[in-house]
């Protein structure tokens, strides 16, 4: 078995959901604050963290009721914008053929995400992960742990899947993905980045960044290949 595992964040790497969250945080603010969200702050400074995060941020220290109002109608929203757009709901391109190349080679993968449990049992519902995925296994957002960029989410998943972290591989999308996963010492960080805005990843601890998927499944078969070829 080739020594390594692979642990693939969700939102924005495995599903190009990020404009449809930004479209629900912005209808949401629009009728709870009166005006819009500022894309780029968002994009910078909150995506890839819990909602709770999200809100802390743009609504500021709100109580516990309303966190709670707000986070359920963003979610409510968000689903609904889901479902009323398959052109975007579904996981990204060439996403499959990568699991399939790792289940097909016995290399352990799961996903670790700041989505909750129960936005994650949406996504197992519409978009047949179960085919690679076993649900239980998946670490998501639970208030068990603090939120990314925080290290905490990766050395869990490193830990389900029975690997030190350094023998670990992170997909991520987001820039508090990238620091969670090099603060917890994951030994390879690929960033998927389709619309090529490699800038924004000068000086970050990020390894390698592509733009589809392709170019994972290329860098994962040379290394099956180099692997099976040193055990002959």
């Amino acid at each position: 078995m080739v020594d390594f595992a692979v642990i693939f964040d969700f939102n924005g790497t495995m599903l190009f959901d990020t404009q449809i969250q930004f479209r629900a945080w912005n209808d949401l603010a629009e009728e709870t604050l009166g005006h819009g969200l500022s894309e780029e702050e968002f994009l910078h400074c909150t995506n890839g963290r819990p909602s709770r995060e999200t809100v802390e941020y743009f609504w500021g220290d709100v109580g516990e009721a309303q966190m709670g109002e707000l986070v359920a109608r963003k979610r409510e929203k968000y689903k609904q914008l889901c479902l009323a757009h398959p052109e975007i709901f579904h996981l990204a391109d060439g996403i499959t053929q990568v699991l399939d190349l790792l289940k097909k080679n016995g290399i352990l993968f799961t996903i670790a995400t700041s989505s909750n449990p129960r936005s994650m049992d949406f996504y197992f519902e519409h978009l047949g992960l179960a085919t690679w995925f076993n649900r239980e296994t998946v670490v998501c957002s639970d208030r068990r742990f603090p939120g990314k960029p925080a290290p905490d989410i990766y050395r869990i998943a490193a830990q389900e899947l029975g690997f030190p972290p350094e023998q670990c591989v992170v997909v991520e999308d987001a820039l508090a993905g990238a620091y969670a996963a090099h603060g917890a010492g994951i030994g390879y960080i690929v960033v998927i980045d389709p619309d090529s805005s490699g800038d924004i990843w000068i000086g970050d601890q990020v390894d390698c960044v592509i733009s589809e998927y392709h170019d994972l499944y290329e860098q994962l078969c040379n290394i099956i290949h180099a692997f099976h070829s040193e055990a002959e």
